[in-house]
Protein backbone atom coordinates (compact mmCIF):
# COMPACT_ATOMS: atom_id res chain seq x y z
CA UNK A 1 0.00 0.00 0.00
CA UNK A 2 1.62 3.57 -1.03
CA UNK A 3 -0.27 6.45 0.71
CA UNK A 4 1.95 8.80 -0.06
CA UNK A 5 0.72 11.98 -2.24
CA UNK A 6 2.54 13.76 -4.86
CA UNK A 7 2.36 17.51 -5.14
CA UNK A 8 1.66 17.12 -8.63
CA UNK A 9 0.26 14.27 -10.44
CA UNK A 10 2.04 13.14 -13.93
CA UNK A 11 0.15 11.18 -16.85
CA UNK A 12 1.51 7.97 -18.33
CA UNK A 13 1.20 4.81 -20.11
CA UNK A 14 2.83 3.17 -23.20
CA UNK A 15 0.58 2.69 -25.97
CA UNK A 16 -2.33 0.08 -25.42
CA UNK A 17 -4.34 -1.31 -28.01
CA UNK A 18 -7.90 -1.76 -27.12
CA UNK A 19 -10.17 -5.12 -28.38
CA UNK A 20 -12.60 -3.69 -30.77
CA UNK A 21 -15.78 -5.76 -29.44
CA UNK A 22 -17.85 -5.22 -26.07
CA UNK A 23 -17.36 -7.37 -23.24
CA UNK A 24 -19.52 -10.22 -22.22
CA UNK A 25 -19.57 -12.48 -19.16
CA UNK A 26 -16.84 -15.33 -20.24
CA UNK A 27 -18.98 -18.35 -19.72
CA UNK A 28 -21.31 -16.16 -22.59
CA UNK A 29 -18.17 -16.32 -25.30
CA UNK A 30 -17.86 -19.49 -26.50
CA UNK A 31 -16.31 -18.45 -29.68
CA UNK A 32 -12.70 -17.56 -29.08
CA UNK A 33 -12.69 -14.70 -32.37
CA UNK A 34 -15.53 -12.82 -30.36
CA UNK A 35 -13.15 -11.69 -28.21
CA UNK A 36 -9.82 -11.53 -29.74
CA UNK A 37 -10.18 -8.50 -32.21
CA UNK A 38 -7.26 -6.42 -31.98
CA UNK A 39 -5.88 -3.10 -33.11
CA UNK A 40 -2.11 -3.01 -32.07
CA UNK A 41 -0.74 -0.02 -31.45
CA UNK A 42 2.58 0.49 -32.81
CA UNK A 43 5.41 1.44 -30.36
CA UNK A 44 7.65 3.92 -32.42
CA UNK A 45 11.27 2.23 -33.61
CA UNK A 46 14.56 4.41 -33.98
CA UNK A 47 17.77 3.66 -35.44
CA UNK A 48 21.10 3.67 -33.48
CA UNK A 49 23.71 2.31 -35.64
CA UNK A 50 23.16 0.34 -39.23
CA UNK A 51 22.73 -2.72 -37.23
CA UNK A 52 20.66 -1.11 -34.23
CA UNK A 53 17.26 -0.44 -33.26
CA UNK A 54 15.39 1.22 -30.29
CA UNK A 55 11.84 1.33 -28.64
CA UNK A 56 11.21 3.40 -25.87
CA UNK A 57 9.59 0.66 -23.03
CA UNK A 58 9.31 2.94 -20.02
CA UNK A 59 9.96 6.46 -18.57
CA UNK A 60 10.26 6.61 -14.81
CA UNK A 61 10.36 10.62 -13.58
CA UNK A 62 9.02 9.89 -9.52
CA UNK A 63 9.25 12.71 -7.42
CA UNK A 64 9.37 12.96 -4.08
CA UNK A 65 9.95 15.48 -1.21
CA UNK A 66 13.60 15.90 -1.66
CA UNK A 67 14.90 13.65 -4.45
CA UNK A 68 13.73 12.72 -7.95
CA UNK A 69 14.28 9.44 -9.21
CA UNK A 70 14.27 9.14 -13.21
CA UNK A 71 15.07 5.88 -14.78
CA UNK A 72 13.96 4.59 -18.39
CA UNK A 73 13.78 0.66 -19.96
CA UNK A 74 15.23 1.11 -23.25
CA UNK A 75 14.57 -2.27 -25.86
CA UNK A 76 17.13 -2.74 -28.38
CA UNK A 77 17.03 -4.91 -31.44
CA UNK A 78 19.82 -6.57 -33.41
CA UNK A 79 18.41 -6.37 -37.07
CA UNK A 80 21.64 -8.00 -38.26
CA UNK A 81 22.52 -11.94 -39.11
CA UNK A 82 25.41 -12.23 -36.22
CA UNK A 83 25.62 -10.79 -32.47
CA UNK A 84 26.16 -7.44 -32.20
CA UNK A 85 27.28 -5.70 -29.11
CA UNK A 86 25.10 -3.54 -26.84
CA UNK A 87 26.52 0.52 -28.06
CA UNK A 88 28.10 2.16 -25.12
CA UNK A 89 26.39 5.37 -25.25
CA UNK A 90 25.61 7.38 -22.61
CA UNK A 91 21.61 7.95 -21.80
CA UNK A 92 20.42 11.66 -20.69
CA UNK A 93 16.98 12.90 -20.41
CA UNK A 94 16.75 16.81 -20.51
CA UNK A 95 14.21 18.75 -18.73
CA UNK A 96 11.84 21.27 -18.72
CA UNK A 97 14.10 24.24 -17.33
CA UNK A 98 16.93 22.80 -19.56
CA UNK A 99 18.94 20.41 -17.19
CA UNK A 100 20.30 17.75 -18.19
CA UNK A 101 21.08 14.66 -16.62
CA UNK A 102 22.90 11.04 -17.33
CA UNK A 103 21.50 7.99 -16.47
CA UNK A 104 23.65 5.23 -15.05
CA UNK A 105 23.23 1.40 -17.23
CA UNK A 106 21.88 -1.46 -14.92
CA UNK A 107 24.98 -3.43 -13.66
CA UNK A 108 22.76 -6.36 -15.53
CA UNK A 109 22.58 -5.13 -18.87
CA UNK A 110 23.60 -7.21 -21.28
CA UNK A 111 26.68 -6.96 -23.48
CA UNK A 112 25.81 -8.29 -26.69
CA UNK A 113 22.67 -8.87 -28.16
CA UNK A 114 21.42 -12.22 -30.61
CA UNK A 115 21.01 -11.99 -34.11
CA UNK A 116 17.21 -10.79 -35.04
CA UNK A 117 16.86 -10.57 -30.87
CA UNK A 118 16.10 -8.29 -28.74
CA UNK A 119 17.40 -7.01 -25.13
CA UNK A 120 16.07 -4.51 -22.30
CA UNK A 121 18.45 -2.24 -20.87
CA UNK A 122 17.74 -0.77 -17.86
CA UNK A 123 18.92 3.25 -16.74
CA UNK A 124 18.59 5.13 -13.59
CA UNK A 125 19.83 7.76 -11.42
CA UNK A 126 18.46 9.84 -8.22
CA UNK A 127 19.20 13.62 -8.37
CA UNK A 128 18.52 16.38 -5.86
CA UNK A 129 15.88 19.12 -6.47
CA UNK A 130 12.98 19.88 -4.56
CA UNK A 131 10.67 20.97 -7.13
CA UNK A 132 8.68 19.15 -9.68
CA UNK A 133 10.11 19.45 -13.46
CA UNK A 134 8.60 17.82 -15.90
CA UNK A 135 11.06 15.28 -18.82
CA UNK A 136 11.00 16.35 -22.09
CA UNK A 137 13.64 14.55 -23.84
CA UNK A 138 15.64 11.64 -23.92
CA UNK A 139 19.06 11.43 -25.61
CA UNK A 140 21.92 8.71 -26.67
CA UNK A 141 25.48 10.56 -26.68
CA UNK A 142 28.55 8.85 -27.96
CA UNK A 143 31.18 10.35 -25.64
CA UNK A 144 34.56 10.09 -26.98
CA UNK A 145 37.57 10.33 -24.17
CA UNK A 146 40.30 9.98 -26.26
CA UNK A 147 40.68 13.22 -27.19
CA UNK A 148 40.83 16.56 -25.23
CA UNK A 149 38.65 17.84 -24.24
CA UNK A 150 36.66 15.19 -24.85
CA UNK A 151 33.77 14.89 -27.40
CA UNK A 152 30.56 14.29 -27.32
CA UNK A 153 28.28 13.59 -30.52
CA UNK A 154 24.59 12.98 -30.01
CA UNK A 155 23.17 9.93 -31.81
CA UNK A 156 19.43 10.06 -31.43
CA UNK A 157 17.37 12.46 -29.30
CA UNK A 158 13.48 11.89 -28.75
CA UNK A 159 10.87 14.36 -27.84
CA UNK A 160 8.92 12.65 -24.88
CA UNK A 161 4.80 12.78 -24.21
CA UNK A 162 4.02 12.95 -21.11
CA UNK A 163 1.77 10.31 -21.86
CA UNK A 164 4.65 8.07 -21.69
CA UNK A 165 6.27 9.31 -18.22
CA UNK A 166 5.25 7.34 -15.17
CA UNK A 167 5.91 9.47 -12.06
CA UNK A 168 5.00 6.90 -9.20
CA UNK A 169 2.09 4.79 -8.06
CA UNK A 170 0.24 7.72 -7.27
CA UNK A 171 0.03 8.86 -10.99
CA UNK A 172 -2.89 9.28 -12.72
CA UNK A 173 -3.19 7.61 -16.02
CA UNK A 174 -5.07 10.44 -18.39
CA UNK A 175 -4.42 9.07 -21.97
CA UNK A 176 -7.83 8.43 -23.55
CA UNK A 177 -6.73 5.23 -25.43
CA UNK A 178 -5.73 4.12 -21.93
CA UNK A 179 -8.70 4.23 -20.03
CA UNK A 180 -11.21 1.42 -19.61
CA UNK A 181 -14.37 1.13 -18.46
CA UNK A 182 -15.31 -2.47 -16.52
CA UNK A 183 -15.53 -5.37 -18.72
CA UNK A 184 -13.57 -3.56 -22.16
CA UNK A 185 -10.47 -6.04 -23.71
CA UNK A 186 -7.37 -4.79 -23.64
CA UNK A 187 -4.02 -5.81 -25.01
CA UNK A 188 -0.07 -4.91 -23.98
CA UNK A 189 1.84 -4.47 -26.73
CA UNK A 190 4.30 -2.50 -24.83
CA UNK A 191 4.90 -6.11 -23.73
CA UNK A 192 5.08 -7.43 -27.41
CA UNK A 193 2.22 -9.66 -25.97
CA UNK A 194 -0.72 -10.87 -28.41
CA UNK A 195 -2.83 -11.98 -25.92
CA UNK A 196 -6.22 -9.99 -25.66
CA UNK A 197 -7.27 -9.56 -21.57
CA UNK A 198 -11.08 -9.32 -20.50
CA UNK A 199 -11.58 -7.93 -16.27
CA UNK A 200 -14.45 -10.16 -15.46
CA UNK A 201 -14.76 -10.12 -11.65
CA UNK A 202 -13.51 -8.59 -8.44
CA UNK A 203 -14.42 -9.69 -5.26
CA UNK A 204 -13.87 -9.62 -1.40
CA UNK A 205 -12.39 -12.42 0.15
CA UNK A 206 -12.01 -12.04 3.68
CA UNK A 207 -9.61 -15.18 5.23
CA UNK A 208 -7.82 -16.03 8.60
CA UNK A 209 -4.58 -14.24 6.54
CA UNK A 210 -6.63 -10.90 6.21
CA UNK A 211 -9.06 -8.58 3.70
CA UNK A 212 -7.97 -9.05 -0.16
CA UNK A 213 -9.63 -8.09 -3.26
CA UNK A 214 -9.11 -11.08 -6.14
CA UNK A 215 -9.36 -9.74 -9.78
CA UNK A 216 -9.87 -12.65 -12.34
CA UNK A 217 -9.23 -11.74 -15.74
CA UNK A 218 -9.39 -13.89 -18.93
CA UNK A 219 -6.44 -14.29 -20.98
CA UNK A 220 -7.56 -15.59 -24.84
CA UNK A 221 -4.29 -16.59 -27.35
CA UNK A 222 -5.71 -15.80 -30.55
CA UNK A 223 -2.66 -16.85 -32.37
CA UNK A 224 -1.42 -20.31 -33.66
CA UNK A 225 1.56 -20.32 -31.65
CA UNK A 226 1.76 -21.28 -27.59
CA UNK A 227 1.95 -18.10 -25.64
CA UNK A 228 2.94 -17.29 -22.19
CA UNK A 229 1.42 -14.78 -20.60
CA UNK A 230 3.47 -11.69 -19.44
CA UNK A 231 4.63 -10.04 -16.10
CA UNK A 232 1.97 -7.58 -15.33
CA UNK A 233 -0.08 -7.17 -12.16
CA UNK A 234 -2.99 -4.97 -10.89
CA UNK A 235 -3.16 -1.72 -8.23
CA UNK A 236 -6.25 -1.07 -7.04
CA UNK A 237 -6.98 2.78 -6.41
CA UNK A 238 -9.02 4.65 -4.01
CA UNK A 239 -8.92 8.22 -3.77
CA UNK A 240 -6.09 8.51 -1.65
CA UNK A 241 -4.25 5.48 -1.55
CA UNK A 242 -2.77 2.80 -3.85
CA UNK A 243 -2.44 -0.98 -3.31
CA UNK A 244 0.12 -3.19 -5.00
CA UNK A 245 -1.63 -6.86 -6.02
CA UNK A 246 0.37 -9.66 -7.06
CA UNK A 247 -0.47 -12.60 -9.61
CA UNK A 248 -1.75 -15.77 -7.86
CA UNK A 249 -0.28 -17.90 -11.14
CA UNK A 250 3.32 -17.36 -11.48
CA UNK A 251 3.39 -18.97 -14.80
CA UNK A 252 0.41 -19.85 -17.42
CA UNK A 253 0.59 -20.89 -21.34
CA UNK A 254 -1.97 -20.70 -23.39
CA UNK A 255 -2.23 -23.15 -26.60
CA UNK A 256 -3.22 -21.74 -29.82
CA UNK A 257 -6.79 -20.70 -29.40
CA UNK A 258 -6.97 -21.24 -25.83
CA UNK A 259 -8.74 -18.90 -22.90
CA UNK A 260 -7.65 -19.18 -19.27
CA UNK A 261 -8.23 -17.00 -16.17
CA UNK A 262 -5.43 -15.28 -14.09
CA UNK A 263 -6.36 -14.01 -10.60
CA UNK A 264 -4.66 -11.02 -9.21
CA UNK A 265 -4.62 -10.97 -4.99
CA UNK A 266 -4.62 -7.08 -3.59
CA UNK A 267 -4.41 -7.22 -0.05
CA UNK A 268 -6.52 -4.02 1.17
CA UNK A 269 -8.13 -3.20 4.68
CA UNK A 270 -11.75 -4.48 5.76
CA UNK A 271 -13.54 -0.90 4.61
CA UNK A 272 -11.20 -0.23 1.11
CA UNK A 273 -13.47 0.22 -1.92
CA UNK A 274 -11.47 0.98 -5.52
CA UNK A 275 -12.16 3.84 -7.76
CA UNK A 276 -10.32 1.97 -10.20
CA UNK A 277 -7.66 -0.67 -11.69
CA UNK A 278 -4.09 0.27 -12.51
CA UNK A 279 -2.73 -2.48 -14.68
CA UNK A 280 1.42 -2.27 -14.31
CA UNK A 281 4.50 -3.71 -15.60
CA UNK A 282 7.33 -4.27 -12.92
CA UNK A 283 10.45 -2.51 -13.63
CA UNK A 284 14.13 -3.55 -11.95
CA UNK A 285 17.19 -1.51 -12.16
CA UNK A 286 20.71 -3.54 -10.46
CA UNK A 287 23.42 -0.86 -9.18
CA UNK A 288 26.31 -2.46 -7.64
CA UNK A 289 27.34 -1.63 -3.76
CA UNK A 290 31.59 -0.90 -3.02
CA UNK A 291 31.78 -4.54 -2.14
CA UNK A 292 30.79 -5.35 -5.59
CA UNK A 293 27.01 -6.57 -4.22
CA UNK A 294 24.33 -6.06 -6.73
CA UNK A 295 21.08 -4.15 -5.06
CA UNK A 296 18.38 -4.29 -6.86
CA UNK A 297 15.49 -1.01 -7.48
CA UNK A 298 12.36 -1.63 -8.72
CA UNK A 299 9.15 -0.40 -9.52
CA UNK A 300 6.05 -0.72 -11.68
CA UNK A 301 4.87 1.44 -14.39
CA UNK A 302 1.09 2.31 -15.15
CA UNK A 303 0.16 1.14 -18.75
CA UNK A 304 -3.86 1.24 -18.28
CA UNK A 305 -6.53 2.34 -16.10
CA UNK A 306 -9.84 0.57 -15.44
CA UNK A 307 -13.15 2.68 -14.00
CA UNK A 308 -14.66 0.13 -11.49
CA UNK A 309 -18.78 0.93 -10.68
CA UNK A 310 -19.28 1.62 -7.42
CA UNK A 311 -19.53 -1.14 -4.92
CA UNK A 312 -17.72 -3.42 -7.33
CA UNK A 313 -15.77 -5.33 -4.54
CA UNK A 314 -19.13 -6.49 -2.96
CA UNK A 315 -22.01 -5.95 -5.74
CA UNK A 316 -19.95 -7.59 -8.61
CA UNK A 317 -19.86 -6.30 -12.38
CA UNK A 318 -21.00 -9.71 -14.18
CA UNK A 319 -24.40 -9.21 -15.67
CA UNK A 320 -26.68 -11.75 -13.52
CA UNK A 321 -28.97 -13.26 -15.47
CA UNK A 322 -32.75 -14.28 -14.01
CA UNK A 323 -32.78 -17.98 -12.72
CA UNK A 324 -35.19 -20.43 -12.85
CA UNK A 325 -34.83 -23.12 -9.77
CA UNK A 326 -34.39 -25.77 -11.08
CA UNK A 327 -32.65 -25.55 -14.43
CA UNK A 328 -28.81 -26.31 -14.93
CA UNK A 329 -26.54 -23.21 -14.00
CA UNK A 330 -24.76 -21.88 -16.82
CA UNK A 331 -21.34 -22.51 -15.87
CA UNK A 332 -18.12 -20.59 -17.01
CA UNK A 333 -17.14 -22.66 -19.76
CA UNK A 334 -13.21 -22.50 -19.61
CA UNK A 335 -14.12 -23.97 -15.34
CA UNK A 336 -11.95 -27.38 -14.82
CA UNK A 337 -13.48 -27.48 -11.64
CA UNK A 338 -17.02 -28.82 -12.43
CA UNK A 339 -16.53 -31.48 -15.37
CA UNK A 340 -18.92 -30.54 -18.25
CA UNK A 341 -20.81 -34.24 -18.03
CA UNK A 342 -21.78 -32.46 -14.63
CA UNK A 343 -24.94 -30.31 -14.63
CA UNK A 344 -25.38 -27.58 -11.54
CA UNK A 345 -28.38 -26.07 -10.21
CA UNK A 346 -30.51 -24.64 -7.55
CA UNK A 347 -33.39 -26.57 -6.28
CA UNK A 348 -34.33 -24.68 -2.92
CA UNK A 349 -33.36 -21.23 -1.26
CA UNK A 350 -35.65 -20.39 1.92
CA UNK A 351 -35.20 -17.41 4.42
CA UNK A 352 -36.11 -17.86 7.77
CA UNK A 353 -36.34 -15.63 10.78
CA UNK A 354 -34.29 -16.59 13.85
CA UNK A 355 -35.74 -14.88 16.50
CA UNK A 356 -33.67 -16.29 19.33
CA UNK A 357 -30.68 -15.49 17.73
CA UNK A 358 -31.40 -12.15 15.72
CA UNK A 359 -30.86 -12.91 12.37
CA UNK A 360 -31.80 -14.76 9.35
CA UNK A 361 -30.77 -17.72 8.05
CA UNK A 362 -30.86 -18.75 4.24
CA UNK A 363 -30.35 -22.38 3.22
CA UNK A 364 -30.06 -23.36 -0.62
CA UNK A 365 -30.24 -26.67 -1.75
CA UNK A 366 -28.24 -27.86 -5.08
CA UNK A 367 -28.39 -30.81 -6.92
CA UNK A 368 -25.17 -31.94 -8.72
CA UNK A 369 -26.48 -34.41 -11.70
CA UNK A 370 -23.65 -36.62 -13.54
CA UNK A 371 -24.15 -37.40 -16.68
CA UNK A 372 -21.68 -39.60 -17.67
CA UNK A 373 -21.01 -43.82 -17.02
CA UNK A 374 -18.79 -43.83 -14.53
CA UNK A 375 -18.33 -41.80 -11.03
CA UNK A 376 -17.33 -38.22 -10.74
CA UNK A 377 -15.91 -36.44 -7.53
CA UNK A 378 -18.43 -34.13 -5.66
CA UNK A 379 -16.87 -30.56 -6.31
CA UNK A 380 -16.95 -28.27 -3.44
CA UNK A 381 -18.44 -25.27 -4.62
CA UNK A 382 -18.41 -22.01 -3.06
CA UNK A 383 -20.84 -19.75 -2.99
CA UNK A 384 -21.97 -16.52 -1.92
CA UNK A 385 -25.23 -14.37 -1.75
CA UNK A 386 -25.51 -10.95 -2.29
CA UNK A 387 -28.18 -8.62 -1.25
CA UNK A 388 -29.28 -6.20 -3.27
CA UNK A 389 -27.75 -3.35 -1.79
CA UNK A 390 -24.53 -4.97 -2.72
CA UNK A 391 -23.85 -6.74 0.69
CA UNK A 392 -22.38 -10.30 0.13
CA UNK A 393 -22.79 -13.37 2.59
CA UNK A 394 -20.25 -16.62 2.56
CA UNK A 395 -22.33 -19.86 2.19
CA UNK A 396 -21.03 -22.93 4.43
CA UNK A 397 -21.43 -26.04 3.16
CA UNK A 398 -22.81 -29.05 4.60
CA UNK A 399 -20.27 -30.94 6.88
CA UNK A 400 -19.70 -33.88 5.18
CA UNK A 401 -20.94 -35.62 1.64
CA UNK A 402 -20.26 -38.82 -0.34
CA UNK A 403 -17.38 -38.49 -2.19
CA UNK A 404 -18.79 -38.97 -5.64
CA UNK A 405 -21.89 -38.84 -7.37
CA UNK A 406 -22.92 -42.41 -8.94
CA UNK A 407 -23.43 -42.30 -13.07
CA UNK A 408 -26.73 -40.98 -14.23
CA UNK A 409 -27.64 -40.01 -10.53
CA UNK A 410 -27.93 -36.97 -8.61
CA UNK A 411 -26.84 -35.35 -5.29
CA UNK A 412 -27.99 -33.19 -2.80
CA UNK A 413 -25.54 -30.13 -1.10
CA UNK A 414 -26.76 -27.98 1.24
CA UNK A 415 -25.44 -24.51 2.11
CA UNK A 416 -26.44 -21.89 5.27
CA UNK A 417 -26.14 -18.40 5.38
CA UNK A 418 -26.30 -16.08 7.74
CA UNK A 419 -28.48 -12.94 6.87
CA UNK A 420 -29.04 -9.47 8.76
CA UNK A 421 -32.99 -9.90 10.51
CA UNK A 422 -33.50 -6.61 7.92
CA UNK A 423 -32.49 -8.90 4.67
CA UNK A 424 -36.00 -10.33 3.42
CA UNK A 425 -34.72 -12.25 0.45
CA UNK A 426 -35.80 -9.77 -2.10
CA UNK A 427 -33.30 -9.28 -5.47
CA UNK A 428 -30.59 -11.97 -4.23
CA UNK A 429 -27.96 -12.97 -6.91
CA UNK A 430 -26.12 -15.97 -6.02
CA UNK A 431 -22.42 -16.35 -7.03
CA UNK A 432 -20.80 -19.70 -7.90
CA UNK A 433 -16.77 -20.21 -7.26
CA UNK A 434 -14.23 -22.72 -7.85
CA UNK A 435 -11.57 -22.40 -4.90
CA UNK A 436 -8.38 -22.21 -5.72
CA UNK A 437 -4.50 -22.25 -4.54
CA UNK A 438 -1.10 -21.78 -5.61
CA UNK A 439 1.32 -22.03 -3.07
CA UNK A 440 0.09 -20.24 0.10
CA UNK A 441 -1.94 -17.89 -1.99
CA UNK A 442 -5.94 -19.12 -1.63
CA UNK A 443 -8.24 -17.41 -4.04
CA UNK A 444 -11.81 -18.16 -5.03
CA UNK A 445 -12.27 -18.23 -9.28
CA UNK A 446 -15.73 -17.03 -10.11
CA UNK A 447 -17.56 -19.82 -11.97
CA UNK A 448 -21.53 -18.26 -12.16
CA UNK A 449 -23.58 -15.63 -11.10
CA UNK A 450 -27.17 -15.12 -11.29
CA UNK A 451 -30.45 -13.52 -9.54
CA UNK A 452 -32.01 -16.02 -7.53
CA UNK A 453 -35.66 -16.50 -6.10
CA UNK A 454 -36.58 -16.90 -2.95
CA UNK A 455 -39.14 -19.29 -1.69
CA UNK A 456 -41.81 -18.35 -0.09
CA UNK A 457 -42.96 -20.25 3.32
CA UNK A 458 -45.88 -21.76 4.64
CA UNK A 459 -45.70 -22.87 8.02
CA UNK A 460 -49.01 -24.05 7.94
CA UNK A 461 -48.58 -26.19 4.74
CA UNK A 462 -49.91 -29.69 5.43
CA UNK A 463 -47.07 -30.90 2.60
CA UNK A 464 -43.69 -30.28 4.06
CA UNK A 465 -40.63 -29.66 0.46
CA UNK A 466 -37.65 -31.27 1.92
CA UNK A 467 -35.45 -32.29 -1.34
CA UNK A 468 -35.60 -34.28 -2.32
CA UNK A 469 -38.54 -34.99 -0.62
CA UNK A 470 -42.01 -34.25 -0.34
CA UNK A 471 -43.68 -34.90 3.06
CA UNK A 472 -47.65 -34.74 3.06
CA UNK A 473 -48.86 -34.62 7.01
CA UNK A 474 -52.49 -36.68 6.98
CA UNK A 475 -52.56 -36.67 10.20
CA UNK A 476 -51.30 -35.38 13.23
CA UNK A 477 -51.73 -36.06 17.45
CA UNK A 478 -49.75 -35.31 20.20
CA UNK A 479 -50.04 -37.26 23.89
CA UNK A 480 -48.97 -37.25 26.79
CA UNK A 481 -48.73 -40.22 28.44
CA UNK A 482 -48.44 -40.65 32.31
CA UNK A 483 -45.25 -42.60 33.73
CA UNK A 484 -44.66 -44.58 37.05
CA UNK A 485 -41.81 -42.41 37.93
CA UNK A 486 -44.63 -39.76 37.94
CA UNK A 487 -43.96 -37.58 34.94
CA UNK A 488 -45.34 -37.14 31.50
CA UNK A 489 -44.32 -38.87 28.08
CA UNK A 490 -44.62 -37.04 25.18
CA UNK A 491 -44.93 -38.30 22.22
CA UNK A 492 -45.97 -37.44 18.65
CA UNK A 493 -48.15 -39.58 16.33
CA UNK A 494 -47.59 -38.35 12.14
CA UNK A 495 -49.37 -40.45 9.14
CA UNK A 496 -47.31 -39.88 6.28
CA UNK A 497 -46.98 -40.14 2.85
CA UNK A 498 -43.38 -39.47 1.21
CA UNK A 499 -42.17 -39.50 -1.72
CA UNK A 500 -38.80 -38.79 -2.75
CA UNK A 501 -37.15 -37.76 -6.12
CA UNK A 502 -35.80 -41.13 -7.19
CA UNK A 503 -32.67 -40.04 -9.53
CA UNK A 504 -31.34 -38.59 -6.37
CA UNK A 505 -29.00 -40.62 -4.18
CA UNK A 506 -29.96 -40.17 -0.86
CA UNK A 507 -27.46 -41.27 2.24
CA UNK A 508 -26.66 -40.48 5.49
CA UNK A 509 -25.76 -37.08 5.14
CA UNK A 510 -29.02 -35.90 3.66
CA UNK A 511 -31.20 -33.12 6.11
CA UNK A 512 -33.05 -34.57 8.88
CA UNK A 513 -36.43 -33.72 10.59
CA UNK A 514 -35.96 -32.15 13.81
CA UNK A 515 -39.03 -32.03 16.38
CA UNK A 516 -39.08 -29.65 19.02
CA UNK A 517 -41.66 -29.63 21.94
CA UNK A 518 -42.60 -26.20 23.59
CA UNK A 519 -44.71 -25.78 26.95
CA UNK A 520 -47.28 -23.04 27.34
CA UNK A 521 -45.16 -20.34 27.97
CA UNK A 522 -42.67 -20.61 24.82
CA UNK A 523 -40.04 -23.08 26.88
CA UNK A 524 -38.27 -25.86 25.25
CA UNK A 525 -39.21 -29.32 26.69
CA UNK A 526 -37.74 -31.69 24.82
CA UNK A 527 -36.55 -32.65 21.26
CA UNK A 528 -35.61 -35.43 19.22
CA UNK A 529 -33.87 -35.90 15.75
CA UNK A 530 -35.05 -38.02 12.58
CA UNK A 531 -33.44 -39.41 9.53
CA UNK A 532 -35.64 -39.44 6.43
CA UNK A 533 -33.14 -42.09 4.57
CA UNK A 534 -30.95 -45.12 5.90
CA UNK A 535 -31.96 -47.14 8.94
CA UNK A 536 -34.50 -45.49 11.64
CA UNK A 537 -35.61 -43.22 8.94
CA UNK A 538 -39.56 -41.86 8.88
CA UNK A 539 -41.69 -43.53 6.48
CA UNK A 540 -45.19 -43.77 5.19
CA UNK A 541 -48.04 -44.96 7.00
CA UNK A 542 -48.14 -44.11 11.41
CA UNK A 543 -44.53 -42.74 12.63
CA UNK A 544 -44.79 -42.73 16.49
CA UNK A 545 -42.13 -39.73 17.62
CA UNK A 546 -40.73 -40.03 21.08
CA UNK A 547 -40.11 -36.28 21.82
CA UNK A 548 -37.65 -37.33 25.07
CA UNK A 549 -39.54 -34.79 27.07
CA UNK A 550 -40.03 -35.90 30.71
CA UNK A 551 -42.21 -33.57 32.81
CA UNK A 552 -43.82 -33.56 36.04
CA UNK A 553 -46.91 -31.24 35.05
CA UNK A 554 -49.25 -31.77 32.04
CA UNK A 555 -49.13 -28.65 30.37
CA UNK A 556 -51.76 -27.65 27.82
CA UNK A 557 -51.22 -25.68 25.44
CA UNK A 558 -48.24 -26.90 24.03
CA UNK A 559 -46.92 -27.01 20.22
CA UNK A 560 -44.23 -28.85 18.21
CA UNK A 561 -42.13 -27.00 15.57
CA UNK A 562 -40.58 -29.38 12.88
CA UNK A 563 -36.96 -28.23 11.80
CA UNK A 564 -35.19 -29.49 8.70
CA UNK A 565 -31.56 -29.65 10.22
CA UNK A 566 -28.07 -30.04 9.08
CA UNK A 567 -24.68 -29.33 10.10
CA UNK A 568 -22.22 -27.20 8.25
CA UNK A 569 -18.69 -27.23 7.71
CA UNK A 570 -18.63 -24.33 11.00
CA UNK A 571 -19.79 -27.33 13.18
CA UNK A 572 -22.83 -25.19 13.16
CA UNK A 573 -26.59 -26.74 13.06
CA UNK A 574 -28.19 -25.13 10.96
CA UNK A 575 -32.28 -25.03 10.97
CA UNK A 576 -34.94 -24.33 8.62
CA UNK A 577 -38.55 -23.90 10.86
CA UNK A 578 -40.89 -26.15 8.25
CA UNK A 579 -44.53 -25.77 10.25
CA UNK A 580 -46.15 -25.72 13.63
CA UNK A 581 -48.23 -27.93 15.34
CA UNK A 582 -50.19 -26.55 18.16
CA UNK A 583 -52.57 -28.87 21.06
Amino acid sequence: MNKKMKKSLATIVLSAALLTTAAMPAWAAEDVSSVISTETAAIPSYSLTNHVEVEIKSILNDHETDTTKLGAVIRVRNTSGKVTRVPDYELRVRMNDGIEYTLQPSAKNPKSIQPKSQQELSYMTTVERTDDAELTDLSFVDVDLEVYPKKETTLLSVPVDAGLVWSGSDSEITNSSALLKWGEPFSLPSLHSPLGFTPVDIHKEITAKGVSNVVQIQVVNPTKERQTVPNFGIDGKTASSVYSGSRAEASVVLDPGEKKYIHVVIPTDLETEFSSLNVVTPESFFAAGPDGKLFEDTYRVGRINILLPAGAATQGVIPAPDYTLGTPVKLDSTNKFVPSNVDVSLVELHVTNNDDDGFNTAVAKFKLTNNSDRPIPIPAIATELVSKDGYAYGGRRQASTALTVVPNASYIVSYSYALPSSETGEGLKMNLYSQQASGDTTYRSLLATAKVPVQPNDFTAKTLNVYPYEITIKNWTISAIYMATLTYDYKLKLDLDIKSDKQVTADKYNSKLSFELFDNIGNPVGKTTSDLSGEGRLYNGTNTIDLNARSGQLDYPIQIKVYETFTNEMGETVKRLLTTFKQ
